[in-house]
């Protein structure tokens, strides 16, 4: 992959759910759901984060990665799914570079302690563990590969997330396999972020 610039610029939540790929950039099949992608909306924030990496437990990341409240100044989330299989894309936007590689080094930091713990969803219970470990440089970028497994409601899920942060900017980009179902491999991990870079790099110059 050819180097890319740090990302800088402010965007908004708004204006980064444009920087998301397209549904048509994923296999046959694949559908964004009705609700549309989350984000921090039309303004940027401030403040102190809500959840501190440091202190947040296991089962409260990850029921909240995702969602605001990392103390970002603006982020957003989307996916692409099909039975049993789901594509996973997250910018989080920080006040400054430092903010941005200091939330990627929590979440590594974070995994270290969460080797097993219990975790509710769609009122299910069950037990999940998180690893994290270097991945292989993105745009010339850092990276830190979250892998979550868990067993929810007797169904096996496996989420696997590449953190890799540039700039002001986080990018992440994964895959989860549920139901049976393996995490689907194309496109890679790598290349949904490289994308995302590139895309937040053009939407920041037209901003």
């Amino acid at each position: 992959m050819t180097p890319l610039p740090a990302a800088s610029g402010q965007l908004t939540g708004t204006q980064l759910e444009s920087v998301l790929l397209p549904t048509s950039d994923f296999p046959s099949g694949f559908a964004t759901p009705a609700s549309g992608p989350i984000s921090s909306g039309g303004s940027l924030t401030s403040g102190k984060a809500t959840y501190d990496l440091a202190t947040i437990t296991c089962a409260t990341f990850i029921q909240h990665i995702g969602t605001t409240g990392f103390g970002e100044t603006a982020m957003v989330s989307g996916s692409v799914s099909a039975s049993g299989q789901a594509y996973d894309q997250l910018i989080y936007q920080f006040a400054s570079a430092s903010q941005a590689t200091a939330f990627v080094a929590g979440i590594q930091a974070l995994a270290g302690r969460c080797g097993s713990f219990k975790a509710t969803a769609n009122g299910q219970s069950g037990t999940f563990s998180l690893q994290a470990a270097p991945g292989s440089p993105v745009g010339g970028h850092p990276t830190v590969e979250l892998r979550e497994t868990g067993t929810l409601g007797g169904s096996k899920i496996t989420l696997d997330l590449l953190f890799c942060p540039s700039g002001v900017d986080a990018f992440a980009a994964g895959s989860v396999g549920a139901n049976g179902a393996a995490a689907p491999t194309l496109p890679t991990k790598e290349s949904i972020v490289y994308n995302l870079m590139k895309r937040q790099a053009a939407a920041a110059l037209l901003g």
